[in-house]
């Protein structure tokens, strides 16, 4: 079994209910976790949530620290502004922001075309493209919806892609970890 450790920032009920389904077992990081977990750990799911990323610093080191040692991380919505902030992307405040469950995502690799829901009105501007590669945008304004890393094994997304009420073009992206660790 994979154990994953999730910062929970405000995570949905939809979001344990896959993490379970794809056989991790989840340790829960709120405010501190017992060392002997951290050494546990073979994956990082940083959670969707409210407000500006700015507002959660107090997690930042533990994340910094499992990207220093490599360790996969993936994160949607919030977690995915944050992981963006601490790879150096910057960040604004949207005109609009992006809420609803219908909102056209294209894949620039493969040329495919998903729906996503969104609900968030900050977002990372494409400014790192030396280390990450940005396959996901939006088609409504163009803002790129996910980062994935050249060098590690970190992967994020704007959007919700746990598809509970919603739309489920996605939730391959919970597979992530499985692919890593397949034998």
């Amino acid at each position: 079994m994979i154990n994953i450790l999730l910062i929970n920032l405000g995570c949905k009920l939809g979001i344990f209910k896959l993490l379970i389904k794809n056989n991790y077992f989840i340790y829960e990081f709120k405010k501190q976790i017992n060392i002997k977990h951290l050494m546990k750990i073979d994956g990082v799911f940083i959670s969707n949530g409210p407000g500006n990323p700015f507002k959660y610093i107090k997690f930042y080191n533990i994340i910094l620290f499992f990207m220093y040692i490599k360790t996969p991380i993936i994160s949607i919505c919030l977690g995915h502004q944050i992981l963006g902030i601490l790879n150096n992307f910057s960040f604004f405040k949207l005109k609009n922001g992006h809420h609803g469950v219908n909102h056209p995502i294209f894949n620039k690799h493969n040329k495919k075309l998903f729906i996503s829901s969104q609900n968030h009105n900050f977002n990372l501007k494409n400014n790192n493209k030396k280390n990450f590669n940005n396959a996901y945008y939006s088609l409504f304004d163009k803002t790129i919806q996910s980062i994935n890393s050249i060098n590690q094994p970190i992967y994020s997304f704007q959007g919700h892609p746990e598809g509970c009420s919603g739309p489920n073009d996605l939730l391959s992206f919970f597979n992530f970890y499985n692919k890593i660790y397949e034998k």
